[in-house]
């Protein structure tokens, strides 16, 4: 979900269900990023069979939700590695989730497009293609290499040139929380259609990056300039919880169902490689295995997924606040910091909510 600065009543009125699959088709990649969330090491990737076959399951998966539930379902499929554009089936597998009536998008650092991926991704009608961008070159490089920037931003003109949407997509720290503004700017100038951020979980190789996250008051600071900087002309967004608090998003008046927020169990799932299910990539607790069952059947009865939406195990301040169908915290940050305390709890309070640390109210009663 893409926050904009608007308050948005959730749960008033709900039309029309959307649901994701973060889909990883490959671990290799030909960058070495600072906060990158991927493990090193070999692993099995699946064949571009397998993974047409899988998706041929999520399609049957979303067609008896929309019999079963009377809901119309919006489903999309994101595409990503490690770099996927590694991923000798790539346009295969989009082709496909095409074919089964799923959105697509792709997820890359953007230094290996060339003019023909970019004449296949529009040809295929891919609706997006996100590149990460960290900051200006300076900035960007230090985090992802030098020369990176350069590569990143070739990629993205090479797209636009083709008329295929762009959206740039950056990492929080404080490596470039000070210059959020220039980094808004250099997407524009970049050719980007649009930018959005997420907040960095110090997981996989950049777990030893905990000194790099910014505090709760921070956070505020930058999801607010963030929703300022938001206009008619270029989408300035953030699906991050906190940043759906931060623009007004509450729950309808008696409604406890889960309806936005963070996606873990509820409106999203990633597939790893080898055909792991995650709740989110960046938790990387295993729901189940698409090499042994199904989507349909892992999503529903995966214990670690019931968990996730049974408010009552959600502990202190996030358990107990009004804002929990809209909100929830960042599962994976939560999930993250606890660990490195050496006591790691899916459900513990996400660390960087400005609202824990106000004494004055309790939680159940606070909003921004």
């Amino acid at each position: 979900m893409k926050v904009l600065k608007k308050e948005i009543v959730a749960g008033s009125a709900i039309q029309t269900f959307h649901f994701f699959i973060q889909w990883h088709l490959t671990e290799r990649c030909n960058l070495s990023c600072r906060h990158c969330y991927q493990q090193k090491g070999k692993v099995r990737e699946m064949t571009p069979e397998e993974i047409k076959a899988q998706i041929d399951g999520a399609a049957d998966m979303f067609q008896a939700w929309e019999e079963e539930q009377g809901m119309t379902l919006s489903p999309s499929i994101h595409f990503t590695g490690g770099e996927p554009f590694l991923y000798d089936g790539l346009w295969d597998a989009v082709a496909h989730a095409r074919d089964a009536g799923c959105r697509t998008a792709i997820l890359t650092n953007g230094s290996l497009i060339r003019k023909e991926d970019a004449r296949r991704a529009k040809t295929l009608g891919v609706s997006e293609i996100q590149i990460s961008l960290e900051g200006p070159r300076d900035i960007h490089d230090k985090i992802r290499g030098k020369g990176s920037f350069a590569a990143a931003l070739r990629g993205a003109r090479i797209l636009a040139e083709n008329g295929q949407n762009v959206m740039a997509n950056v990492t929080l720290s404080r490596l470039n929380a000070d210059r959020i503004e220039e980094t808004v700017e250099t997407a524009k100038d970049a050719v980007f259609s649009s930018i959005g951020f997420s907040r960095l979980v110090p997981c996989g190789s950049g777990h030893d990056l905990l000194a790099q996250m910014l505090n709760p008051q921070e956070i505020r600071q930058a999801f607010s300039q963030i929703l300022d900087l938001n206009g008619p002309d270029f989408e300035v967004s953030s699906g991050d919880p906190l940043a759906t608090v931060l623009a007004g998003v509450k729950p309808a008046k008696g409604c406890s169902l889960a309806l936005s927020g963070c996606s873990a169990g509820f409106s999203g799932v990633t597939v790893a490689c080898d055909g792991t299910v995650m709740p989110c990539r960046r938790i990387g607790l295993a729901a189940g295995n698409l090499r042994k069952s199904s989507l349909r059947k892992i999503w529903a009865t995966s214990r670690l997924l019931w968990r996730l939406r049974n408010r009552e195990n959600y502990k202190g301040s996030c358990g107990r606040c009004i804002l929990w169908p809209v909100c929830r915290g960042c599962r994976a940050v939560a999930y993250a910091c606890s660990a490195s305390q050496g006591r790691a709890d899916l459900f513990a309070d996400d660390p960087q909510c400005w609202l824990i640390d106000q004494e004055e109210t309790p939680p159940a009663a606070k909003f921004p």
